[in-house]
């Protein structure tokens, strides 16, 4: 095979490598991508909370789960205990990522397996949050649905 072929067939080897099962906490030491994605993950269920409730435009276009959480509190008080998981997830946004989000260096090089659970741990918080939520709203339509591709 030529190597101009090999070149596309190689990036999409390293993408699968960082965003694919081998990218969570566990296994594949892909400690930035896990938390970029718990933060990802959190702030999807905040949304779907958030349109939900019907909150304001702003709340639903933002990416920072600190004012998502600060505008869902507003109609379900329990989320209110939830701004420092907000707040620690959201520091992963943008350094987790990009390579001139960090001083210097690239993300994988700042990112280990205790910074990676942490955000974890802080993602499974608000989910478990949304999801008490959904189910005090007797809501088992939206918790057990399956998302088509």
């Amino acid at each position: 095979m030529k190597n101009r072929k090999k070149r596309p067939i190689a990036g999409f080897t390293r993408v699968s490598t960082t965003s694919g099962p081998r990218s969570g906490t566990s296994r594949g030491g892909n400690y930035s991508t896990a938390c970029f994605l718990s933060q990802r993950g959190a702030e999807k269920i905040l949304k779907s909370l958030l349109y939900y409730t019907g909150s304001r435009r702003r709340a639903l276009l933002t990416h920072s789960l600190l004012e998502m959480t600060r505008e869902a509190k507003k109609t379900v008080a329990s989320l209110a205990s939830l701004t420092a998981e907000a707040r620690l997830l959201d520091l992963h946004y943008i350094p987790s990522r990009y390579p001139n989000g960090l001083p210097s260096g690239y993300p994988h090089a700042f990112y280990d397996k205790e910074t990676a659970r942490e955000a974890l741990a802080a993602a499974r918080r608000i989910a478990a949050a949304v999801e008490a939520e959904y189910r005090r709203r007797d809501e088992k339509e939206i918790l057990n649905s399956d998302v088509e591709n």
